[in-house]
């Protein structure tokens, strides 16, 4: 009968004997093949990071980028400095007539008051300054503008007279030929 029987190798089997020990070898195992595994990955991790052509490609994209970043920020202060000096010329502008100079300044953003406008002459130099305040949605606007011009020796800025036409202070200068 036991010529009959079947050999089955579980019977020698040392590991199906001692089913602990077993199943630390295959602890080991899985522990080995996971330690293989992350130790690849992070070997090619290291060298691609550490790879000088990746390095450069990096710092050309960073590079790249702040150029852009500066580019940017420099143009939205080139706009707002524009948007500034087409506020600052529509407060405050002059026009040559046959005999005089007229100098306008648009009272609206100085409160409408002829009071908050302050002309000075100096030589042949004549200062404007305006000031006003407003309240928009809850924050206070001061608006200061400040204006030098320089005439000829033909104008005498103590004839100079000041109306006021509508929105506009209106200073004229007479020309002495």
């Amino acid at each position: 009968m036991e010529e009959n029987r079947e050999y089955s190798h579980h019977d020698d089997c040392f590991l199906c004997r001692h089913p602990l020990f077993k199943h630390i070898c295959i602890a080991l195992l899985v522990f080995f093949g996971a330690f293989a595994a992350f130790y690849v990955v992070t070997d090619w991790h290291f060298k691609r990071m550490l790879d000088p052509a990746v390095q450069m490609r990096k710092m050309e994209n960073m590079m790249r980028s702040d150029a852009r970043y500066m580019d940017k920020m420099a143009e939205r202060q080139i706009r707002k400095g524009m948007r500034f000096a087409e506020r600052n010329e529509s407060y405050i502008r002059l026009e040559k007539a046959d005999k005089n100079y007229k100098v306008y300044v648009d009272l609206r953003p100085f409160d409408n008051d002829e009071k908050n406008v302050e002309v000075t002459a100096n030589g042949n130099v004549l200062t404007i300054t305006a000031a006003g305040a407003s309240d928009r949605h809850g924050h206070e606007r001061i608006l200061k503008v400040s204006q030098n011009y320089m005439f000829d020796d033909d104008v005498n800025l103590a004839n100079m007279t000041k109306i006021r036409e509508g929105k506009d202070l209106v200073i004229y200068i007479p020309i002495e030929k």
